[in-house]
């Protein structure tokens, strides 16, 4: 069994630039403890500690003065302050060595000790035997799009301020594009060299995601594009992604998003994450969030107007459609996932529980993580089946050990961005308690989910006289390098039935939204119940009768999740979906972009795209 608390480093440092003060510093595999060496007997100084898991980078310096000797390196963390954990802060401890008479030798010491921090807080295993040979891992190359009118227009300034000092001091290396036109960005993932980078960050709101994801899917070797790991950081209004990621990942998201999601990008793990086919009339595109259809969508669509005001746009429009109220008529089908029922009369005899994610999460170290192997089950109505091979599957083994923490690819772009790091050295961290309740998500373990130079194979075989009553004669080949169009076989044409196996129902609604993330925008828990990859869509209904007062408690309950209680919320599980309008003018949005209004059907691809998430 491995020891984590052996003593593979120690050595006495004194903490820059208090040179009289010297500390007995010991470096394990899940952290570094140091405290203050007694200048008096039976004097205890109380000792202080550095957990990797809240460590971003570590970088090796050299005094002021020309002629001091004296080498150190800086640790650079995030760690929670008091007992709230509400917010991260910022740490850097400088230690300081001025052992031997030249610097090169006392920097020899200190990047000893940087490689091996390095590599831990990477979560890349360091044994005692091999500290003397431990050497940096190669730095991720990452390319950075920028949308600057995004939401209130704060996405450059938002990555300047917060976002770029932490990739610096992760060593992260980057390029940065500017977008400049709707679009731009769909444009540049259709072409770009995908080996040159180890992933796509994204600084904006979800319009900018969607765009990037529908251009990766356009590519001819789409199988391969859409397996390039994208992070998201927050930019625009809605910032759907973000909350979603951080509230699966237990982290804060007030009161500074964009520190912890910048957190979470760099100490992330390479995930798996759905995507939904979606189908119109005339087109096929891709989505990652949901599909809006009534009050949500006439919300969303109506509010852009006021999208200078960041998200209080839709607390305003929310307050004014609901006195304004409309109702709509569709038809709604769905293939559920087991046997789930719509609500008799709108009215639900039990509250619904939801495993909710523990958030404000102390990170802790596992090296030994397994390999991710998440297998989707397919089910139809009054019957639930698991399936032995093929069906919706995801396939994934553990990293290499020396490519855990990143995925890096190719070389280093000329023109990439660096800078030195001119942070002052902050107060002492207060000496808190590990928590070591088995319910931590682990902020910093071994990438899971990629091999083969990065790529997962996404194997989609559907065996469907084992999964429908009614057998279905489509099947799904699997995909790999496959550059024939994704396949739909859960979908009938638009202009045709849906198949015998799926649930119909025609009535006046106020809303559908089908969603696929928990967080549709910021306060807006509206899918507790949802996971990055748990291969299914959550189908909410709420049709025409709810009061208004009972719909605005439904609205307000979105930032809790417990509107999923309410007799007039209906939510089912489903494979696909279709929506057929019978109300000539409305609002559909997908992913918060306006599209066409007509008929829209869509299918899970499940895990299909790559994300850079904890969960």
């Amino acid at each position: 069994m491995e020891n984590k608390t052996q003593v593979l480093l120690a050595g006495c440092f004194y903490m820059y630039p208090m040179r009289l003060t010297k500390y007995d510093v010991k470096l394990t595999k899940q952290g570094i403890t140091f405290n203050e060496l007694p200048q008096k007997k039976n004097v205890l100084k109380t000792q202080k500690s550095i957990h990797f898991g809240d460590v971003v980078g570590c970088r090796c310096k050299k005094g002021k003065s020309e002629k001091d000797p004296s080498a150190y390196f800086s640790i650079f963390s995030y760690q929670f302050k008091g007992k709230s954990k509400r917010k991260r802060s910022k740490y850097e401890h400088s230690f300081g060595l001025c052992d031997f008479q030249n610097f090169e030798d006392n920097l020899k010491v200190c990047q000893k000790w940087r490689n091996v921090i390095v590599c831990l807080s990477r979560n890349i295993v360091v044994n005692i035997n091999e500290v003397e040979f431990c050497t940096l891992p190669p730095s991720p190359t990452v390319l950075v799009l920028i949308n600057p009118r995004s939401g209130p227009g704060k996405a450059q300034q938002i990555f300047e301020s917060t976002v770029k000092p932490m990739l610096d001091e992760a060593d992260i290396v980057y390029k940065i594009l500017i977008t400049e036109y709707a679009g731009h960005a769909s444009d540049v993932v259709k072409t770009l060299k995908l080996e040159d980078y180890s992933g796509l960050v994204i600084v904006s709101g979800d319009g900018l995601i969607y765009e990037v994801i529908n251009g990766l899917m356009s590519r001819k070797d789409w199988a391969k594009a859409i397996k390039f790991p994208i992070g998201c950081l927050p930019g625009g209004s809605g910032n759907a992604m973000c909350c979603s990621i951080n509230y699966l990942a237990g982290e804060p998201m007030d009161p500074d998003m964009a520190l912890h999601s910048s957190f979470i990008l760099i100490k992330h793990r390479i995930l798996p994450i759905d995507l939904v086919l979606l189908q119109t009339p005339t087109d096929q595109i891709y989505s990652f969030l949901s599909v809006a259809w009534g009050i949500i969508a006439d919300i969303d669509y109506e509010s852009e107007k006021l999208r200078s005001i960041g998200s209080t746009r839709f607390v305003l429009y929310t307050i004014m459609r609901i006195i304004k109220l409309r109702t709509y008529r569709a038809r709604i089908s769905f293939l559920p996932v087991s046997d789930q029922k719509l609500k008799e009369n709108g009215k639900s005899s039990k509250s619904v529980k939801f495993a909710r994610p523990r958030r404000y999460t102390i990170f802790s170290n596992d090296s030994n993580q397994e390999a991710l192997n998440s297998v989707y089950e397919v089910g139809c109505v009054g019957k639930f089946k698991s399936l032995d091979e093929g069906d919706l599957r995801i396939r994934s083994q553990s990293m290499p050990a020396n490519m855990s923490g990143y995925m890096t690819r190719g070389e280093k772009p000329k023109n990439s961005l660096t800078s030195k790091s001119d942070n002052k050295l902050s107060e002492e961290n207060e000496d808190e308690k590990e928590d070591e309740d088995s319910g931590h998500h682990s902020g910093d373990e071994a990438l899971n989910g990629e091999v083969e130079n990065g790529l997962v194979d996404f194997n989609l075989n559907l065996t469907t006289d084992e999964v429908f009553e009614d057998s279905v004669d489509e099947t799904i080949s699997t995909i790999s390098d496959s550059t024939d169009p994704v396949p739909s076989p859960l979908l009938s044409p638009l202009d045709k039935d849906v198949p015998n196996t799926w649930t119909t129902v025609e009535d006046d609604f106020v809303t559908a939204l089908a969603i696929y993330l928990p967080y549709l925008g910021p306060e807006n828990l509206v899918s507790p119940d949802s996971k990055l990859n748990d291969g299914c869509i959550h189908l909410m209904l709420v049709r025409k009768g709810v009061s208004k007062n009972d719909l605005m408690k439904i609205f307000l309950d979105f930032t809790t999740g417990e509107h999923i209680n309410s007799p007039a919320c209906e939510v089912i599980k489903c494979l696909a979906f279709r929506i057929v309008p019978l109300t000539e003018k409305g609002n559909i949005m997908v992913d918060g972009e306006r599209i066409d209004y007509g008929p829209i059907q869509g299918q899970i691809l499940p895990g299909l795209a790559r994300i850079m998430a904890i969960q």
